[in-house]
């Protein structure tokens, strides 16, 4: 029988566990081992202070997108967040349910990683394939790219969150009518300081109300697209980062999933057993495969890492559709980024794969054979339309 010497779950995004929930028969008794990260390791104190954390939040702001959808002020960005963490309209907590799966799917108990764990790839033999673990970062201002303060919870950012979500949930009750009459009420203006009648000048009143750019009514109801934004930028930074070494040739696999800024920074600073300051760097130079985080977006892939890959026979893998109705929309996402997708075709020498189009613009070795520089590797790409995937070897 087939099966899987190792799954790696990255982190509590749909786009990255679901499947496990949609389809867990289809993997049941194949998975020998499961790698998790330390944040999810139900035996960390820390993670699951955190993870208790996060958790409220999401509840809150689920809470508050459906007062907003009651008053027919749906925030789009809010919505969308939601949807990656499997609670927006009537859905289960999908990815959450996806890593408690993954938990117990293995025929092996899981392993919780931690950054400068260096571990022999399973199912090959001992030292031929190095695993190095780079991130998530145990430093909290890292692993939430901010300034802690020194308050009584881990990480002021949560606790600063939760203030907001929980003002605003208030707000929210008080523009409905449901709040408590206070003096102090959680809401841009108390209800004592609203004029009616008599007391109003009508002309003034239509004049605001005709002309839009005037009127700020609503504008404090964009917090929460702010918010989910925050939650989002987390859970990111929080994804399990691998690199792949062959130890034979040195040649490296980057893995980053989604992180985002404090995950990457945290790299340079862990200190590996047996090995030079400087080893993080070296991973990076010798990277010949880069599966490009947070399907290319503008802040997951830090420029000083991007500079270091130098390797000769660098390619570069984004997993990205462009069909995706985030990007199609209106002042949807900007995926692959601009500049970044510019610069991965010059560092990879025009070697850069899509999941949607197989070859991304000016790299397929046919059409832009003067441009894309395959020749230089021992082997092409597969693209296989009709099976839907994307297959590259790297060779010794």
């Amino acid at each position: 029988n087939k099966k899987l010497d190792v799954v790696v779950g990255t982190h509590q995004h749909n786009d990255h566990v679901s499947g496990f929930v949609h389809c867990e028969n289809q993997f049941k008794d194949i998975i020998d081992q499961v790698w998790l990260s330390w944040l999810d390791d139900p035996d960390n104190k820390l993670a699951q202070q955190i993870k208790i954390d996060q958790k409220n939040l999401v509840s809150q702001l689920k809470l508050i997108d459906t007062k907003l959808r009651a008053l027919n002020k749906t925030n789009e960005i809010l919505s969308d967040m939601l949807g990656f963490f499997g609670v927006s309209g009537n859905d289960p907590e999908i990815p959450a349910k996806g890593i408690e799966i993954l938990k117990k799917i293995g025929k092996k108990k899981p392993d919780y990683l931690k950054p400068g764990q260096q571990i022999d790839l399973p199912g090959l033999p001992a030292g031929e394939v190095k695993v190095y673990v780079l991130g998530p970062p145990p430093n909290k201002t890292m692993l939430f790219d901010k300034d802690p303060k020194k308050t009584e919870t881990y990480d002021p950012a949560f606790a600063i969150a939760q203030v907001n979500t929980a003002r605003m949930l208030s707000a929210l009750d008080n523009y409905n009518g449901e709040g408590d009459i206070r003096l102090e009420e959680q809401f841009p203006f108390n209800k004592s300081f609203k004029r009616t009648g008599a007391e109003v000048d009508q002309e003034i009143v239509d004049k605001y109300k005709n002309e839009q750019w005037r009127n700020i009514d609503n504008s404090w109801l964009d917090q929460a697209g702010r918010l989910a934004l925050y939650l989002d930028s987390y859970t990111n930074n929080s994804s399990l980062a691998l690199a792949f070494e062959l130890v034979k040739s040195g040649k490296v696999l980057l893995f980053a999933a989604d992180a985002q800024t404090g995950n990457w920074l945290s790299w340079f600073n862990i200190e590996w057993q047996g090995k030079n300051k400087d080893f993080t760097t070296r991973l990076l130079e010798n990277t010949v495969l880069y599966k490009v985080g947070h399907h290319a977006s503008h802040n997951a892939t830090l420029v000083q890492s991007l500079e270091a890959m130098g390797h000769d026979e660098l390619i570069a893998m984004i997993p990205v559709d462009k069909t995706d109705g985030n990007i199609t929309k209106k002042n949807g996402w900007k995926m692959p980024a601009k500049n970044l997708y510019k610069r991965l075709k010059e560092k990879t020498q025009f070697r850069v794969l899509r999941m949607d189009d197989g070859f991304a613009d000016e790299c397929d070795p046919v059409k832009n054979k003067a441009t894309a520089k395959w020749d230089k590797l021992k082997g092409k790409p597969v693209i296989d339309n009709k099976n839907f995937f994307v297959e590259y070897t790297v060779h010794e």
